[in-house]
């Protein structure tokens, strides 16, 4: 029996042929690029983009996402500054470059402070290192890695922020439906109320359940980061979005990784040690109609590793296929 979950590799954002190969002997034919290094300071060409698609797929695997477009291209959106109609112009065109390029899906988010941390240098299982956030150490000290974020400009209402995607939604579901794209919204991370002065409000099961509502779109969805989930409220959190908005079909891929903690004060950790037993959600994902993508996300650096975590990566992609491989043997069990 065949599940129907496939895995991808992920968290590329370059053309990597080494990379690539090792994706490849790992069993991996599909990737997903975060923030691509495609040339553009505003938007990006359908011209480059179809040469980074077919660059990309020369060495043997297909291009299925990207993953978030740099800030800078929407920022004002986020922050409704003047100026995001000509951005939301521009981000419409890479919604239908993306179409004519066959890639169907278009992860988002919407938060320009983007992701903090407090460490890089937490430690889990056997003193492998791990990142970890602290709200109380981020209002100190502030982010601990520099992403690139738009920290200028204060948006402490919540209800702003919920204006400002509604805008956002209301422009360009309709061309990612023209298109066949899948736009997949990613949390807030951390999900915490404010960070640096900017409301967050992708922090909750319930707030995608807002989101949802007021999208009404067969083009809007989830990128099911796992990691934030759990983060959220743990086991009880994820299996929340699961069960709701699998059956809906609005899982489009999952980002599989977990925490140890809560919203203001968790650390990253190995899969299994963390909130949640992965055995039991990956179980649960197909129960409620889950039949897409899962990557690899976040890895510990172990011992003797490279920056990318090659190491650290194929175990996860390892533990992911077995158990992927187990619930294909024991079908019976799943229906």
């Amino acid at each position: 029996m065949n599940s129907g979950i496939q895995l991808l590799g992920c968290q590329l954002n370059h053309i990597d042929p080494e990379t690539i190969r090792f994706f490849r002997q790992l069993g991996i034919g599909d990737i997903q690029y975060n923030t691509p290094d495609i040339p553009g300071e505003d938007t990006w060409s359908f011209e480059d983009m179809k040469a980074y698609k077919e660059q990309t797929e020369a060495l043997g695997v297909r291009l299925v996402c990207i993953e978030n477009v740099p800030i800078r291209f929407y920022d004002k959106v986020m922050l409704g500054l003047p100026g995001r109609d000509e951005q939301i112009e521009k981000y419409i065109g890479i919604i239908r470059s993306m179409g004519r390029l066959g890639i169907p899906y278009f992860g988002y988010h919407f938060t320009p402070t983007f992701v903090w941390r407090t460490s890089y240098e937490s430690e889990t299982r056997g003193g492998a290192k791990v990142s970890s956030f602290n709200e109380e150490l981020a209002r100190k000290n502030g982010n601990s890695v520099t992403y690139a974020a738009r920290l200028d400009v204060s948006v402490p209402d919540p209800e702003e922020m919920w204006k400002n995607h509604a805008y956002f939604m209301d422009a360009i579901l309709p061309e990612a439906e023209k298109a066949g794209v899948k736009m997949a919204l990613h949390p807030d991370d951390p999900p915490v109320a404010e960070v640096a002065g900017v409301a967050r409000i992708f922090t909750s099961f319930e707030s995608y359940v807002r989101a949802e509502r007021e999208t009404r779109s067969p083009a809007w969805g989830i990128d099911l980061c796992l990691g934030c989930c759990s983060e959220m409220g743990g086991a009880k959190t994820a299996k929340q979005f699961i069960e709701h908005f699998g059956p809906m079909g609005k899982l489009f891929y999952v980002h599989f990784r977990d925490v140890l903690g809560a919203p203001e004060d968790f650390r990253e950790c190995f899969l299994g040690e963390g909130n949640f037993d992965p055995a039991e959600i990956l179980r649960l994902l197909y129960r409620c109609g889950f039949r897409g993508y899962i990557c690899e996300d976040h890895v510990p650096h172990v011992e003797g590793d490279s920056a990318f975590g090659h190491r650290a990566r194929a175990y996860e992609i390892g533990k992911l296929q077995g158990m992927i491989a187990m619930m294909e043997h024991d079908g019976a069990q799943m229906g």
